[in-house]
């Protein structure tokens, strides 16, 4: 399966990359690599904000949830 190809490539990537990464699935059209990136975006944001980090490379957290939500909702990987 591609997905986990995928997953195995890039857990160890900083969030900048797997977002990158996650955008360029969906210019390509493959939305189901896209929504497996932007979950592991999820779940790297899910681990910083609990361990209370509050920037990630010089952006703050807040502003990449963000970033990640809009590309959710963007590629229509929210249920109806």
């Amino acid at each position: 399966m591609k997905s986990k190809v995928i997953f195995s490539k890039v857990k160890g990537l900083p969030l900048k990359e797997k977002f990158k990464t996650a955008k360029k699935f969906i210019k390509e059209g493959d939305i189901k690599s896209a929504d497996v990136m932007l979950d592991l975006c999820i779940v790297h944001l899910s681990k910083e904000t609990l361990n209370e980090v509050t920037e990630i490379n010089g952006v703050d957290i807040n502003l990449w949830k963000t970033r990640v939500w809009t590309a959710v909702e963007k590629a229509g990987l929210l249920p109806d």
